[in-house]
């Protein structure tokens, strides 16, 4: 499993500052209010990240432990929960989702911006919910979101270039996908320029794999692991059905 490098966690949350956090917290209370078995107070996040749905779920009173594999995210993200005043509420862990030993019981789990692509194959994708399924308290629920294959297959990845102006930047990154169907992968071979004015200050590449998964085979791995799942839907939309047109869908599954 691939974690992000330093040069791209440096200046991730510039690249993705267009991302709602706060309306996919909502999102997620809807969930929890609609498919936990009790209320939600402690939360895992096992692909935290520089703490995007952390820290505005531990500002609305949720006890969050924040875990990811990347040294690099978490150190991003500690320095984000100390200027927002709530290190005391989050308790922040490099690990592997794969592997959560003595961590204790929650009453929900989330693995967001579609995390569980990141592992290379269903018998790890499988491991990993199994770990998650042993630290949710019975009736809690496991939350992700991943591509649907359905949708990649159909509409398929195509090179894309973003521009992002901030703190008085230019970042450009090209994005150039490499589809392997036989494996239900696909290779992002991302490459970064950030410009000061009309000067470079740096450039790097990354390549990031991303599994993409069929709403159906989502739905037996969670069942594998002990899971039912409750709703698979388009992202952020609980009240439609996930279809071909739809790239991301949400899943919950409650522990069984």
């Amino acid at each position: 499993m691939s974690s992000f490098g330093k040069k791209y966690s440096k200046y991730y949350d510039m690249l993705y500052a267009d991302k709602d956090y706060d309306k996919e917290c909502d999102y997620l209370e809807l969930l929890f209010k609609e498919f936990a078995s009790s209320k939600v107070r402690r939360i895992l996040d096992v692909a935290c990240g520089t703490g995007g749905h952390t820290i505005p779920l531990a500002e609305r009173g949720y006890t969050v432990l924040a875990r990811d594999l990347s040294a690099n995210m978490l150190s991003i993200a500690r320095t984000k929960l100390a200027l927002a005043g709530i290190s005391d509420k989050v308790r922040v862990q490099k690990g592997d989702m794969r592997s959560l030993q003595g961590i204790g019981k929650f009453d929900a789990i989330l693995c967001m911006f579609a995390s569980i692509g990141y592992l290379p194959n269903l018998d790890e994708t499988l491991r990993a919910f199994g770990a998650m399924r042993e630290h949710v308290s019975n009736g809690g629920l496991l939350i992700l979101d991943c591509w649907n294959g359905l949708a990649v297959l159909t509409i398929k990845p195509s090179k894309r270039v973003k521009t992002v102006r901030r703190k008085g930047l230019t970042i450009l990154r090209s994005a150039s996908p490499r589809l392997d169907p036989l494996h239900d992968l696909c290779s992002v071979s991302y490459r970064v320029l950030i410009r000061k004015g009309p000067r470079k200050i740096d450039e790097f590449s990354e390549l990031h794999s991303m599994r993409y998964f069929y709403p159906e085979e989502i739905r037996l791995l969670l069942k594998l692991a002990g899971f039912e799942t409750v709703s698979l839907h388009p992202f952020l939309d609980p009240i439609r059905s996930a279809g071909v047109g739809d790239w991301n869908i949400g899943a919950v599954a409650r522990a069984a």
